[in-house]
């Protein structure tokens, strides 16, 4: 009893410093970035720069209505002022209605000709499907009113005059609406009205019906054209912000990021970085196009969907460089709540393009709105070759590889096939198959188990006499138990392989976490329709207002307790009868010495277990625990069967003549394996060298004894 309260305190003791430990990593080693780019400067139009200071209103003079002036050079610098309309009607694009031939719906307000909503088709907002999902929503600014939307301009710089507009603040003229498409369009002029250079925003729907059998498609096209209205050259840099507005799908843990793929030495890498690490930066470099290196995309996704913003066309390493930096910037609402202080975004900043007297200068971006969907990902020639799967395997870590995680994928898929086509009879099935797997490996470690501890404690007696013999020396101890052992051909070592069913379930267990977490299909996919609803999120059988408790709901839960979750009980309760129905131990043995064998000492931390799986997997996806439930009760059954088994294999030998037990006495013993064998060369090793350590010391006695003592 002592010892298994020994096991299941040291268990205890490793799981609170698993996640003491997780809670000080980030303390120690905190992610360091790339600082921004430095400013560059261009030599100044002389002419250009003496007729806008010459036309500059005097200092305190109030801007025309409806325009904005600004500078970031100086208080003594001239100021431009930006012309654009003076309607604020939004414009939307796209449906997302029935029949419609649009992915999606757009929803543009003409104040920084910005994306306020977006609503993708196919996916809601809550299991009761009654509303379009919202991707993209606004977020509140920093300093007082309006809102910041999803693909602003911020800005545009005219590097060869060191002035620069500010553009997300700006009411934009429409300047063509067609069901397809919007353009819009302001400007820059000087205080005087002269004209400098005209911007114009165009966003592209294309038409992508739905089909059955293909892979559906989310394009969205944006294009920013930047014509010179002057008589001089004009050197321009835009900065384009990215979308804002994304919502978290997982309520154990924060899931937005922000994901960029570089190409480096024409090889595509993706990393991914959560709000958390962006939180106390104001600018962060993710990327750029100097050297070698190559902006491929940045997306900021959450749980299930992704936006993906990237060059135009840009599917390999060596194209010309147009960007010098993609930074990650923090947006910090006005409220200051922690949930909403964490909305970032990322900016594109082009390098400086050189524009002639009445030409003009173009930068696209492909857009990509909408599910995290391996299949679209992989199926959909130009997402293949931008390798937008990574914004799905980017998530995948070293206890769930990237290859386990998808032949999970592939195997729900493949079962969802069969009808009903049902993904909870699916992970069903998947529990079978992985059970099939296994059951060889668990049948034999358990029936190696009751023959080892048969053999242990028939040699029992002769162990406690070497311990007593050898009290006061545990080397000599030590290899005096391995030599009962070798005589009576037992491998104490093969006790560790009666985990290895359990360790091979570890990496399933997380490979179907993050397929359920990366399986777009999966959302609000139910199992029964009534109980268990959505197998991406918990059973959920009564909500409530969230309580957060102190450490267990941020380190163990994953999130608030707000439900009452009846799977994760059951799947607890599942675990102990698991336990109880595992073979047991030699039970005479146990009396005898008062102590309980290995198998009784797993089946009690098992049980112990249990209640700490219920915890762990409270808010877990249903999916999971779905999993794992089904597992423990079909391993009851494969339990009975291999006891079963056992049972009959005991009263064939029991019935066994008594002539094989006298040929077995004389010397017909069978091989051994090759692991014993192994095992057997290195517990000769291990003898040799006691006995040589043994020597030694013999020696160093002898000599303290005679007063030569060890030589220095």
């Amino acid at each position: 009893m002592q010892q298994t309260k020994r096991m299941i305190l040291a268990f205890t003791v490793s799981i609170a410093v698993f996640y003491l430990w997780l809670a000080l990593a980030s303390y120690l080693w905190p992610h360091k970035f790339a600082t921004t780019r430095p400013a560059t400067t261009q030599p100044v139009a002389t002419q250009l720069a003496d007729l806008i200071a010459a036309t500059q209103p005097a200092t305190g003079a109030a801007s025309t209505p409806g325009n904005v002036t600004t500078t970031s050079v100086g208080e003594d610098s001239p100021r431009l002022r930006v012309s654009g309309g003076t309607s604020t009607e939004t414009i939307t694009l796209g449906s997302v209605g029935r029949g419609s031939p649009y992915p999606m719906q757009l929803v543009i307000d003409p104040l920084g000709a910005a994306i306020t909503e977006a609503q993708i088709r196919g996916h809601h907002e809550t299991v009761r499907k009654d509303q379009p999902y919202r991707i993209l929503t606004p977020v509140a600014r920093t300093r007082g009113d309006g809102i910041i939307n999803s693909f602003e301009t911020r800005k545009i710089r005219f590097e060869n005059l060191k002035l620069e507009v500010n553009l997300d603040d700006v009411v934009w003229q429409l300047s063509e609406l067609t069901p397809d498409s919007a353009s819009f369009s302001v400007t820059v002029q000087t205080s005087a009205g002269r004209p400098i250079a005209r911007i114009t925003k165009t966003y592209t729907l294309p038409p992508q019906p739905e089909a059955p059998k293909k892979p559906q498609t989310y394009d969205l096209d944006l294009t920013l054209t930047v014509e010179n209205l002057t008589t001089e050259p004009l050197t321009t840099i835009l900065v384009q912000r990215g979308p804002v507005g994304f919502r978290k799908e997982d309520q154990r843990a924060e899931d937005r990021k922000i994901i960029v793929a570089n190409w480096q030495n024409g090889r595509l890498n993706a990393t991914g970085h959560l709000r958390p690490e962006i939180h106390d930066k104001t600018e962060i470099r993710l990327g750029s196009d100097e050297g070698a290196s190559r902006v491929a995309w940045v997306a900021e996704t959450n749980k299930y969907f992704a936006c993906i913003m990237g060059p135009a066309e840009r599917v390999q390493p060596n194209v010309e460089p147009a960007f010098s930096s993609v930074e990650a910037v923090e947006l910090q609402p006005s409220n200051g709540s922690n949930e909403e202080r964490s909305a970032v975004t990322f900016e594109f900043v082009t390098m400086p393009q050189s524009i002639a007297p009445g030409a003009s200068f173009a930068v696209g971006f492909d857009l990509y709105v909408g599910p995290k969907s391996k299949k679209t990902f992989q199926s959909v020639q130009a997402y293949d070759q931008k390798d937008y799967y990574w914004v799905i395997k980017e998530s995948f870590y070293f206890c769930a590889p990237g290859g386990l995680v998808s032949l999970m994928m592939r195997l729900l898929d493949l079962f969802h096939g069969i009808p009903p086509h049902n993904y909870g009879l699916a992970i069903i099935m998947l529990v079978l198959v992985v059970r099939g797997i296994l059951h060889p490996i668990t049948k034999k470690s358990q029936i190696n188990m009751m023959k080892m501890q048969k053999q242990v404690a028939t040699l029992q007696p002769k162990i406690d006499a070497a311990r007593a013999k050898y009290s006061n020396d545990r080397l000599a101890q030590q290899q005096a138990i391995m030599e009962i052992y070798q005589e009576a051909g037992v491998n104490p070592a093969g006790s560790m392989l009666n985990c290895l069913p359990l360790l091979l379930q570890v990496p399933i267990w997380g490979a179907l976490w993050m397929a359920l977490s990366s399986t777009i299909e999966m959302r609000h996919a139910p199992f029964d329709g009534f109980w268990i609803k959505d197998l991406a999120g918990p059973d959920a059988l009564i909500t409530f207002r969230p309580v957060w408790i102190p450490f267990i709901s941020h380190y163990v839960l994953g999130g608030p307790l707000s439900s009452f979750n009846l799977l994760p009980i059951l799947l607890g309760i599942s675990q102990i009868l698991q336990a109880k129905y595992m073979p047991r131990g030699n039970v005479q043995a146990q009396q005898q010495t008062g102590q309980p064998d290995q198998l009784e000492q797993q089946r009690k931390v098992m049980m112990f277990m249990s209640g700490f799986f219920v915890l762990m997997l409270y808010n877990a996806p249903s999916g999971l625990n779905l999993y794992i439930m089904a597992s423990n009760l079909f391993g009851i059954l494969e339990q009975w069967r291999i006891r079963k088994h056992i049972r009959e294999e005991e009263e064939r030998l029991a019935k066994e003549p008594p002539v094989t037990a006298r040929r077995r006495g004389q010397g017909e013993q069978p091989q051994p394996s090759r692991m014993q064998r192994w095992l057997q060369e290195k517990m000769k090793e291990l003898q040799k060298q006691v006995e040589e350590a043994k020597k030694v010391q013999s020696q160093r006695d002898r000599d303290r004894d005679r007063g030569k003592g060890p030589r220095k």
